[in-house]
């Protein structure tokens, strides 16, 4: 494909190696970061060429990128995940020369370029018990020496950068928010455009619905006990609950007394924005996020939402959304209710949090990324340059 002409005094011609991996995860957020990012990189620079780390160069990711932007897909030795990022990651990075690396969490040990490193939240430490102990230990060993020789750390929410300043040793000016984006797919659909994805499930448009990474940081087991008080004041509404089960859901499934809870299990990103549409309410009351992307995508696809009153979501929501005390049960019925009965205050969340939903976008996220892998090149160059 031929390069665009460059435009004169721009860095042309920037090589960007980009830990892809990620991407091939369905159902996990930094999936979502990864395949966003890349897509909206590949179609804001047509003069920087993209090597994409990759475990499965055959997956349907790779083949969605074809006509935007120049890249290749590369395959890393494997071994187990960890030995392919700290070790096989750097080695193929090195041997092919980019000006830049990019990861999410783990630097490679033996790349002696520019690291950019994204930490999307530091759970691991405020929520420990929310992750299995073999990564919970990788996360505190390897994360600090990333963050400590990465030229930039990129972060989603002013909240998390502050996180990320109080626990490690990092000159402010190397820790940058940039907000993640949502996809256009993610907009109102009518009942009528709905009702037929949605009847595959076995569901129709009006229910409260939840969705992300099924773990214990979702505070899933509240939100049963939540939608239970519901159900005994009078509600009829169903919950649906989507999202890849990652241990810690199934006592609560077990424990849960309401009746009507509808499991869905990983929902394919094409039928999401139905879900989101035909919800009456999008309820997503977790104990910790750096960002919190699932509650942007309600909002820009015209839902009311409620969600906790913690960590960045208070931040990314501001006055769209309702916020409550996510480990308050009464609390979070009450906030359930007030939002299937109060038409006047679900058509204010809908209004707000569509306006809100507007403001990002993987565009911006892709331009404002491009910008650090500029000036950490420049400044590695320079360094080259001075030596």
């Amino acid at each position: 494909m031929a390069a665009d002409k460059v435009a004169p005094g721009r860095l042309a011609n920037l090589s960007v190696g980009f830990d892809s991996h990620g991407a091939e995860r369905d159902g996990e957020g930094n999936a979502t970061y990864a395949r966003n990012l890349v897509s909206a990189l590949l179609l804001a620079s047509r003069t920087d060429e993209f090597v994409l780390y990759a475990q499965n160069p055959d997956h349907a990711f790779y083949r969605s990128l074809s006509g935007r932007g120049l890249s290749r897909v590369v395959r890393t030795t494997q071994w187990n995940g960890f030995a392919r990022v700290v070790y096989a990651l750097g080695r193929a990075a090195s041997r092919d020369c980019v000006d830049v690396l990019h990861v999410q969490y783990f630097a490679p040990l033996w790349f002696r370029g520019p690291l950019v490193v994204t930490v999307h939240d530091l759970a691991f430490r405020s929520v420990p018990e929310t992750f299995p102990p073999r990564l919970r230990a990788a996360l505190r060993m390897l994360v600090p020496l990333s963050i400590r020789r990465a030229a930039r750390v990129i972060t989603g929410s002013e909240f998390a950068r502050r996180d990320i300043l109080t626990s490690y040793s990092i000159s402010p000016e190397r820790v940058t928010v940039i907000p993640h984006g949502v996809d256009g797919r993610f907009y109102p659909r009518t009942d009528g455009e709905s009702t037929g994805i949605l009847a595959r499930y076995g569901l129709r448009p009006g229910f409260l619905f939840s969705v992300g990474r099924l773990n214990e940081r979702k505070n899933i087991t509240r939100l049963l006990e939540a939608y239970a008080c519901l159900r005994r004041r009078g509600a009829t509404l169903p919950l649906v609950i989507g999202g890849k089960p990652d241990g810690g859901v199934e006592s609560g499934q077990r424990a849960s007394e309401a009746t009507d809870v509808r499991w869905m299990g990983l929902i394919p990103n094409e039928d999401l924005p139905a879900f989101y549409s035909g919800a009456a309410a999008f309820i997503y009351p977790s104990l910790f996020e750096g960002f919190g992307l699932p509650v942007l995508e309600a909002m820009a696809c015209g839902t009311p939402v409620v969600t906790s009153d913690r960590a960045a979501l208070p931040e990314l929501a501001t006055d769209a959304a309702l916020l409550v005390d996510p480990e308050d049960v009464g609390a979070l019925a009450d906030a359930m209710e007030r939002v299937l009965t109060d038409t006047a205050l679900a058509q204010e969340l809908r209004q707000r949090g569509m306006a809100r939903s507007q403001r990002f976008t993987w565009a911006e996220t892709a331009a404002r990324t491009l910008a650090i892998y500029r000036e950490v090149s420049r400044g590695e160059r320079g360094d080259r340059h001075k030596a």
